[in-house]
């Protein structure tokens, strides 16, 4: 009987290594914070980079004109607990448009997640 137990538990060992030893590595992840637009240097939002508070922006480049914010479908994943079910939008006139993540199970601490660079942007939530 024991003999019996200790082979099955080694095949069981042995099936469990060789399936962890032939898992593919993952493709690597594209950077999903980014800037789209070429921003001149003398421009506000030059100052900026994914990743910086909402604080940190307003400090640097002022209010905006208009924000908004939406949820996104992870909100309705039943047990996740990133930080993006939430997206705030903010509007800035001639400039263009900053979003920030950041909302989730932990509470909400907003960081630029994109930053659209849209000179022509009129600063108004028209969606």
């Amino acid at each position: 009987m024991r003999s019996t137990f200790v082979k099955v538990s080694l095949i069981v060992t042995l099936g469990l290594l060789a399936a962890c030893a032939q898992q593919k590595p993952s493709a690597p992840q594209a950077k999903e914070q980014q800037i789209i637009g070429q921003i001149p240097a003398g421009s506000p939002f030059a100052k900026l980079r994914p990743g910086m508070s909402m604080q940190q922006t307003h400090d640097l480049i002022g209010m905006p004109t208009d924000a908004y914010s939406h949820t996104t479908g992870k909100a309705f994943i039943p047990f996740y607990f990133g930080k993006d079910s939430m997206r705030m939008e903010e509007l800035y006139k001639g400039q263009g448009r900053i979003t920030y993540n950041g909302v989730g199970i932990g509470g909400s601490t907003f960081n630029i997640y994109q930053i659209t660079y849209d000179p022509s942007e009129d600063g108004y939530n028209n969606r």
